[in-house]
């Protein structure tokens, strides 16, 4: 049996994040978690607009908080914790959207006859060659932002931290290098 000195519900949001990171005390963050909980599922309802994912990522946030907020450093819990929740939301939909479109893909590859199936190799074949080329020609910062962001599913600051470039740098060279691969994916596909 726990014996606290202090309730962890009288304590304010610094003091339970300041406790839970300096001794990893679980009863800390679940307090902290009870009282944003609302504010967790209502921002996850928002975003992704079904309850059941909103209730599932609710859950995926207190595990992403165990490993997060040992490691942060937090001046407002409350606004670090609704960019927190929306990063998740954000990566919830890019898989998604991801599933949906292999799920899209594997259903056009199974209702194909036979001719068709080597058609559609042949051309994921050369989609991905084309792409594969199209990304070496990019600048080392922005292949390297487009790959942790999108094939790692990286947000904005992970890539950030990850790079050590400043922030709009990493919002800059997404943009830059998602144009500049459009542009010459077009081009090898109108010489092809």
């Amino acid at each position: 049996m726990k014996i606290f000195l202090t309730n962890p519900s009288s304590l304010s949001d610094d003091e339970l994040v300041n406790k839970y990171q300096s001794t990893g005390d679980m009863d800390y963050l679940a307090e902290l978690f009870s009282r944003y909980v609302h504010l967790i599922y209502g921002v996850s309802l928002k975003y992704l607009g079904d309850r059941q994912m909103a209730e599932d990522t609710s859950m995926e946030i207190f595990e992403v908080l165990k490993e997060k907020l040992r490691n942060s450093e937090i001046e407002n819990f409350g606004g670090w914790l609704f960019v927190l929740v929306k990063n998740q939301c954000l990566m919830t939909l890019r898989k998604k959207s991801r599933q949906e479109e292999k799920e899209k893909e594997s259903v056009l590859f199974m209702e194909s006859d036979s001719v068709e199936h080597h058609s559609i190799e042949i051309d994921y074949e050369v989609s991905d060659r084309i792409l594969r080329d199209c990304l070496s020609k990019l600048s080392k910062e922005q292949r390297k932002c487009i790959e942790l962001f999108y094939y790692e599913e990286k947000c904005y600051k992970q890539v950030a931290n990850l790079t050590g470039y400043a922030l709009k740098k990493v919002k800059s060279y997404l943009q830059n290098g998602k144009r500049n691969l459009k542009n010459c994916i077009e081009h090898n596909r109108e010489a092809a």
